[in-house]
């Protein structure tokens, strides 16, 4: 059983997941959903349960820059930055503990964007790592290297 769902993880991965990791616009939503939090993070500053107001604007403009990568041709590029940004995020605002007080005083976008850049993570992280690199690139690196 749980070889076939590895398979149908992998075929969405490389079909639907492709398509999603290589459009601009989770990195922009990512980056949309995470500034609308900033009014909060300024009212509950130390309440230490939402992100500090500068932990907002930079995560919100590296998403807009991710997104950008994407819509720029480079969509290799802007995956693996929206991976690793995804995957900061998450580890940074993701903590069980603070999320269940979120949830208990009834605030569940936080929530939300955890679960929007968990999912970036994995679809984002899945093409970057799985996508080879053109011809080109890979000739450029060498020189550059000097091999």
């Amino acid at each position: 059983m749980s070889g076939e769902m590895a398979h149908q993880v992998k075929d969405f991965l490389d079909t639907s997941g492709r398509q999603y990791a290589e459009s601009p616009l989770p990195a922009c939503a990512s980056s949309i959903a995470i500034l609308s939090r900033l009014p909060d993070s300024k009212r509950l500053y130390n309440s230490r349960l939402l992100p500090r107001p500068w932990t907002v604007l930079l995560f919100s403009s590296l998403f807009l820059a991710s997104g950008w990568m994407a819509y720029d041709n480079a969509p290799i590029d802007g995956a693996g930055t929206t991976a690793a940004w995804s995957a900061i995020y998450c580890i940074m605002n993701g903590s069980p503990r603070k999320l269940g007080k979120l949830l208990r005083f009834g605030r569940v976008a936080p929530l939300g964007i955890v679960g929007l850049a968990a999912a970036n993570t994995v679809t984002h992280g899945y093409y970057y790592l799985t996508m080879p690199r053109s011809k080109e690139e890979v000739e450029e690196f060498k020189r550059l290297k000097g091999g």
